[in-house]
Protein backbone atom coordinates (compact mmCIF):
# COMPACT_ATOMS: atom_id res chain seq x y z
CA UNK A 1 0.00 0.00 0.00
CA UNK A 2 2.82 2.35 0.91
CA UNK A 3 4.60 1.49 -2.34
CA UNK A 4 1.48 2.23 -4.37
CA UNK A 5 1.03 5.58 -2.64
CA UNK A 6 4.67 6.45 -3.27
CA UNK A 7 4.29 5.53 -6.94
CA UNK A 8 1.18 7.70 -7.25
CA UNK A 9 2.97 10.69 -5.70
CA UNK A 10 5.94 10.19 -8.03
CA UNK A 11 3.60 9.96 -11.00
CA UNK A 12 1.78 13.16 -10.04
CA UNK A 13 5.09 14.94 -9.58
CA UNK A 14 6.26 13.68 -12.95
CA UNK A 15 3.07 14.84 -14.62
CA UNK A 16 3.44 18.29 -13.07
CA UNK A 17 7.01 18.55 -14.33
CA UNK A 18 6.03 17.38 -17.81
CA UNK A 19 3.18 19.87 -17.89
CA UNK A 20 5.49 22.76 -17.01
CA UNK A 21 8.17 21.62 -19.44
CA UNK A 22 5.72 21.52 -22.35
CA UNK A 23 4.11 24.95 -21.94
CA UNK A 24 4.35 27.40 -24.82
CA UNK A 25 7.10 29.97 -25.10
CA UNK A 26 4.51 32.71 -24.63
CA UNK A 27 3.31 31.32 -21.31
CA UNK A 28 6.85 30.69 -20.10
CA UNK A 29 7.96 34.20 -21.05
CA UNK A 30 4.92 35.81 -19.43
CA UNK A 31 5.42 33.88 -16.21
CA UNK A 32 9.10 34.73 -16.03
CA UNK A 33 8.72 38.43 -16.74
CA UNK A 34 5.93 38.92 -14.18
CA UNK A 35 8.04 37.19 -11.54
CA UNK A 36 10.94 39.55 -12.27
CA UNK A 37 8.80 42.70 -12.40
CA UNK A 38 7.07 42.06 -9.09
CA UNK A 39 10.26 40.99 -7.33
CA UNK A 40 12.09 44.12 -8.46
CA UNK A 41 9.36 46.78 -8.53
CA UNK A 42 6.64 45.89 -6.03
CA UNK A 43 6.28 48.10 -2.98
CA UNK A 44 5.66 44.86 -1.05
CA UNK A 45 8.52 42.80 -2.54
CA UNK A 46 10.50 42.54 0.70
CA UNK A 47 7.49 41.03 2.46
CA UNK A 48 7.09 38.22 -0.08
CA UNK A 49 8.65 34.75 0.31
CA UNK A 50 10.32 34.44 -3.08
CA UNK A 51 11.70 30.93 -2.54
CA UNK A 52 8.21 29.70 -1.73
CA UNK A 53 6.74 31.56 -4.70
CA UNK A 54 9.33 30.08 -7.04
CA UNK A 55 8.65 26.54 -5.80
CA UNK A 56 4.86 26.91 -6.05
CA UNK A 57 5.26 28.42 -9.49
CA UNK A 58 6.90 25.23 -10.75
CA UNK A 59 3.75 23.17 -10.18
CA UNK A 60 1.11 25.57 -11.48
CA UNK A 61 -1.53 23.56 -13.41
CA UNK A 62 -0.81 24.98 -16.85
CA UNK A 63 -2.75 23.72 -19.86
CA UNK A 64 -2.30 23.70 -23.60
CA UNK A 65 -3.99 27.10 -23.89
CA UNK A 66 -2.22 30.44 -23.50
CA UNK A 67 -5.38 32.32 -22.52
CA UNK A 68 -6.12 29.90 -19.70
CA UNK A 69 -2.48 29.94 -18.63
CA UNK A 70 -2.50 33.74 -18.56
CA UNK A 71 -5.37 33.70 -16.09
CA UNK A 72 -3.62 31.07 -13.96
CA UNK A 73 -0.53 33.28 -13.79
CA UNK A 74 -2.54 36.44 -13.07
CA UNK A 75 -4.49 34.71 -10.30
CA UNK A 76 -1.34 33.23 -8.76
CA UNK A 77 0.53 36.52 -8.46
CA UNK A 78 -2.56 38.49 -7.45
CA UNK A 79 -3.10 36.06 -4.58
CA UNK A 80 0.52 36.42 -3.47
CA UNK A 81 0.31 40.23 -3.55
CA UNK A 82 -2.96 40.30 -1.62
CA UNK A 83 -1.47 38.00 1.03
CA UNK A 84 1.14 40.63 1.96
CA UNK A 85 -1.27 43.54 2.03
CA UNK A 86 -1.23 44.79 -1.56
CA UNK A 87 -4.89 45.30 -2.37
CA UNK A 88 -4.33 47.66 -5.27
CA UNK A 89 -2.18 45.97 -7.94
CA UNK A 90 -4.02 44.27 -10.77
CA UNK A 91 -3.66 42.75 -14.23
CA UNK A 92 -5.66 43.76 -17.27
CA UNK A 93 -5.89 41.62 -20.40
CA UNK A 94 -5.67 42.87 -23.98
CA UNK A 95 -9.31 41.91 -24.41
CA UNK A 96 -10.36 44.13 -21.51
CA UNK A 97 -8.21 46.99 -22.77
CA UNK A 98 -9.89 46.77 -26.17
CA UNK A 99 -13.33 46.66 -24.55
CA UNK A 100 -12.59 49.80 -22.54
CA UNK A 101 -11.31 51.64 -25.60
CA UNK A 102 -14.43 50.78 -27.59
CA UNK A 103 -16.91 51.54 -24.81
CA UNK A 104 -18.09 55.12 -24.28
CA UNK A 105 -17.31 56.52 -20.84
CA UNK A 106 -20.05 55.66 -18.38
CA UNK A 107 -19.65 58.97 -16.59
CA UNK A 108 -18.50 62.43 -17.54
CA UNK A 109 -17.41 65.35 -15.36
CA UNK A 110 -20.21 67.71 -14.44
CA UNK A 111 -20.64 70.91 -12.52
CA UNK A 112 -22.75 73.97 -11.91
CA UNK A 113 -23.10 77.16 -9.95
CA UNK A 114 -24.76 76.38 -6.61
CA UNK A 115 -25.51 79.96 -5.68
CA UNK A 116 -23.97 81.99 -2.84
CA UNK A 117 -20.77 82.35 -4.84
CA UNK A 118 -20.02 78.63 -4.89
CA UNK A 119 -18.98 76.55 -7.88
CA UNK A 120 -19.36 72.76 -7.79
CA UNK A 121 -17.37 70.37 -9.99
CA UNK A 122 -17.99 66.62 -9.88
CA UNK A 123 -15.13 64.43 -11.15
CA UNK A 124 -15.91 60.72 -11.71
CA UNK A 125 -13.42 57.96 -12.44
CA UNK A 126 -11.40 58.17 -15.65
CA UNK A 127 -10.90 54.58 -16.81
CA UNK A 128 -9.52 54.82 -20.33
CA UNK A 129 -6.54 53.67 -22.36
CA UNK A 130 -7.18 56.18 -25.12
CA UNK A 131 -5.36 59.53 -25.51
CA UNK A 132 -8.31 61.21 -27.21
CA UNK A 133 -10.66 60.23 -24.36
CA UNK A 134 -8.13 61.46 -21.78
CA UNK A 135 -7.92 64.78 -23.61
CA UNK A 136 -11.70 65.10 -23.75
CA UNK A 137 -12.04 64.26 -20.05
CA UNK A 138 -9.51 66.89 -18.96
CA UNK A 139 -10.94 69.55 -21.27
CA UNK A 140 -14.49 68.86 -20.08
CA UNK A 141 -13.42 69.66 -16.52
CA UNK A 142 -11.72 72.85 -17.72
CA UNK A 143 -14.68 74.02 -19.78
CA UNK A 144 -17.11 73.48 -16.89
CA UNK A 145 -14.86 75.43 -14.53
CA UNK A 146 -14.39 78.22 -17.05
CA UNK A 147 -18.13 78.58 -17.69
CA UNK A 148 -18.97 78.75 -13.97
CA UNK A 149 -16.10 81.14 -13.27
CA UNK A 150 -16.86 83.48 -16.16
CA UNK A 151 -20.59 83.72 -15.48
CA UNK A 152 -20.41 84.23 -11.71
CA UNK A 153 -18.45 85.85 -8.90
CA UNK A 154 -17.00 82.83 -7.13
CA UNK A 155 -16.23 82.82 -3.41
CA UNK A 156 -15.25 79.16 -3.26
CA UNK A 157 -15.19 75.82 -5.07
CA UNK A 158 -16.38 72.34 -4.17
CA UNK A 159 -14.36 69.56 -5.84
CA UNK A 160 -16.53 66.47 -5.46
CA UNK A 161 -14.53 63.23 -5.70
CA UNK A 162 -17.08 61.01 -4.00
CA UNK A 163 -17.62 57.67 -5.77
CA UNK A 164 -14.51 58.36 -7.89
CA UNK A 165 -13.02 54.87 -7.96
CA UNK A 166 -9.94 55.86 -9.92
CA UNK A 167 -8.46 54.98 -13.29
CA UNK A 168 -6.06 57.48 -14.81
CA UNK A 169 -5.35 60.36 -12.44
CA UNK A 170 -3.51 62.56 -14.92
CA UNK A 171 -6.54 63.83 -16.89
CA UNK A 172 -8.27 64.55 -13.57
CA UNK A 173 -5.31 66.57 -12.32
CA UNK A 174 -4.89 68.33 -15.65
CA UNK A 175 -8.50 69.48 -15.68
CA UNK A 176 -8.60 70.54 -12.03
CA UNK A 177 -5.32 72.40 -12.42
CA UNK A 178 -7.50 75.35 -13.50
CA UNK A 179 -8.24 75.90 -9.78
CA UNK A 180 -4.67 76.04 -8.39
CA UNK A 181 -1.14 77.24 -9.08
CA UNK A 182 1.22 75.06 -11.09
CA UNK A 183 3.93 73.09 -9.34
CA UNK A 184 4.55 70.05 -7.18
CA UNK A 185 1.27 68.34 -6.29
CA UNK A 186 2.76 65.47 -4.30
CA UNK A 187 5.48 62.84 -4.12
CA UNK A 188 5.90 59.19 -5.00
CA UNK A 189 7.87 57.46 -2.25
CA UNK A 190 9.63 54.10 -2.09
CA UNK A 191 12.17 53.45 0.62
CA UNK A 192 14.45 56.48 0.79
CA UNK A 193 13.58 57.59 -2.74
CA UNK A 194 11.13 60.48 -3.19
CA UNK A 195 10.02 61.71 -6.61
CA UNK A 196 7.91 64.83 -7.04
CA UNK A 197 4.91 64.74 -9.34
CA UNK A 198 4.07 67.91 -11.18
CA UNK A 199 0.74 69.48 -12.05
CA UNK A 200 1.23 72.01 -14.81
CA UNK A 201 -1.14 74.17 -16.82
CA UNK A 202 -2.40 72.91 -20.17
CA UNK A 203 -0.65 69.53 -19.85
CA UNK A 204 -1.58 65.93 -19.15
CA UNK A 205 1.53 64.45 -17.57
CA UNK A 206 3.32 62.04 -19.88
CA UNK A 207 1.36 63.04 -22.98
CA UNK A 208 2.17 65.45 -25.77
CA UNK A 209 -1.35 66.78 -26.34
CA UNK A 210 -2.18 70.15 -24.86
CA UNK A 211 -5.50 71.03 -23.25
CA UNK A 212 -7.28 74.25 -22.33
CA UNK A 213 -5.04 76.48 -20.23
CA UNK A 214 -7.83 78.41 -18.52
CA UNK A 215 -7.15 79.48 -14.92
CA UNK A 216 -9.85 80.77 -12.58
CA UNK A 217 -9.96 84.49 -11.84
CA UNK A 218 -9.12 84.01 -8.16
CA UNK A 219 -7.33 80.85 -7.07
CA UNK A 220 -6.97 82.02 -3.48
CA UNK A 221 -10.63 81.33 -2.64
CA UNK A 222 -11.47 78.33 -0.49
CA UNK A 223 -11.64 74.87 -2.05
CA UNK A 224 -13.57 72.06 -0.35
CA UNK A 225 -12.57 68.55 -1.47
CA UNK A 226 -15.22 65.89 -0.94
CA UNK A 227 -14.35 62.20 -0.51
CA UNK A 228 -16.10 59.04 0.68
CA UNK A 229 -15.59 55.30 1.07
CA UNK A 230 -15.77 54.86 -2.70
CA UNK A 231 -13.10 57.44 -3.43
CA UNK A 232 -10.25 55.13 -4.32
CA UNK A 233 -6.99 54.75 -6.19
CA UNK A 234 -6.54 57.70 -8.58
CA UNK A 235 -9.56 59.35 -6.99
CA UNK A 236 -7.58 59.41 -3.76
CA UNK A 237 -4.46 60.60 -5.54
CA UNK A 238 -6.45 63.47 -7.05
CA UNK A 239 -7.60 64.43 -3.56
CA UNK A 240 -3.99 64.33 -2.33
CA UNK A 241 -3.01 66.78 -5.08
CA UNK A 242 -5.05 69.44 -3.24
CA UNK A 243 -4.16 68.52 0.33
CA UNK A 244 -1.67 70.75 2.09
CA UNK A 245 -2.79 73.92 0.32
CA UNK A 246 -3.71 76.66 2.84
CA UNK A 247 -7.10 77.29 1.20
CA UNK A 248 -8.18 73.61 1.07
CA UNK A 249 -10.20 71.51 3.52
CA UNK A 250 -11.59 67.99 3.00
CA UNK A 251 -15.08 66.78 3.89
CA UNK A 252 -17.01 63.51 3.88
CA UNK A 253 -15.95 60.03 4.94
CA UNK A 254 -12.69 58.07 5.06
CA UNK A 255 -11.54 57.05 1.58
CA UNK A 256 -11.25 53.51 0.22
CA UNK A 257 -7.56 53.03 1.02
CA UNK A 258 -6.17 52.21 -2.46
CA UNK A 259 -3.74 55.06 -2.32
CA UNK A 260 -0.52 53.40 -3.52
CA UNK A 261 0.68 54.58 -6.92
CA UNK A 262 0.39 51.87 -9.57
CA UNK A 263 3.09 51.75 -12.23
CA UNK A 264 1.98 50.38 -15.60
CA UNK A 265 4.08 47.52 -17.01
CA UNK A 266 3.38 46.46 -20.59
CA UNK A 267 3.65 42.68 -20.78
CA UNK A 268 4.98 40.61 -23.66
CA UNK A 269 1.53 39.27 -24.63
CA UNK A 270 -0.05 42.73 -24.79
CA UNK A 271 -1.64 42.65 -21.33
CA UNK A 272 -0.67 45.07 -18.57
CA UNK A 273 0.35 44.79 -14.95
CA UNK A 274 -0.55 47.85 -12.89
CA UNK A 275 1.74 47.31 -9.93
CA UNK A 276 1.69 49.18 -6.62
CA UNK A 277 5.23 50.52 -6.59
CA UNK A 278 5.15 53.55 -4.29
CA UNK A 279 3.09 55.20 -1.62
CA UNK A 280 2.43 58.95 -1.70
CA UNK A 281 3.02 62.16 0.18
CA UNK A 282 1.18 65.42 -0.27
CA UNK A 283 2.96 68.65 -1.12
CA UNK A 284 3.82 69.23 2.58
CA UNK A 285 5.46 65.82 2.99
CA UNK A 286 2.60 64.18 4.87
CA UNK A 287 2.45 60.44 4.06
CA UNK A 288 -0.66 58.54 2.99
CA UNK A 289 -0.03 54.79 3.16
CA UNK A 290 -3.60 53.72 3.80
CA UNK A 291 -6.72 55.84 3.49
CA UNK A 292 -7.44 59.57 3.68
CA UNK A 293 -9.37 60.73 6.72
CA UNK A 294 -11.17 63.99 5.88
CA UNK A 295 -10.71 67.12 7.97
CA UNK A 296 -14.45 67.23 8.59
CA UNK A 297 -16.28 63.90 8.85
CA UNK A 298 -19.91 64.05 7.72
CA UNK A 299 -21.94 60.84 7.92
CA UNK A 300 -24.35 61.56 5.05
CA UNK A 301 -23.83 59.01 2.23
CA UNK A 302 -26.34 60.53 -0.22
CA UNK A 303 -23.69 61.69 -2.70
CA UNK A 304 -25.80 64.54 -4.08
CA UNK A 305 -25.05 68.19 -4.74
CA UNK A 306 -27.28 69.35 -1.87
CA UNK A 307 -26.66 66.74 0.86
CA UNK A 308 -25.16 67.31 4.29
CA UNK A 309 -21.57 66.94 3.06
CA UNK A 310 -22.06 69.71 0.50
CA UNK A 311 -23.86 71.83 3.09
CA UNK A 312 -20.93 71.47 5.50
CA UNK A 313 -18.51 72.46 2.75
CA UNK A 314 -20.64 75.48 1.80
CA UNK A 315 -20.83 76.59 5.41
CA UNK A 316 -17.04 76.52 5.69
CA UNK A 317 -16.57 78.40 2.42
CA UNK A 318 -18.98 81.15 3.50
CA UNK A 319 -17.50 81.62 7.00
Amino acid sequence: MKINLLMILMLLSSLGFTQQSQISKQTAALNKEIFKIIKKQSLFSSQMNWNEIENENKVLPFQNNDSINQQIIFDFYTQKLRAVGDKHSFFISTQKINELNQTPAAEAPQGEYLGDGIGWIKVPRCLTFDDAKDLEFANTIRYIIEKIDQENTIEGWIVDLRHNTGGNMWPMLAGLNALIDDGIAGYFVKGKSKTAWQNNNGKISGKSQVISSYKIKNNKVKIAVLIDGRTGSSGEMTAVSFLGLPNVKSFGQTSAGYITANQTHQLSNGAQLLLASTYVMDRTGKSYKDEIVPDVVVADLSNTKDDEVVKAAKKWILE
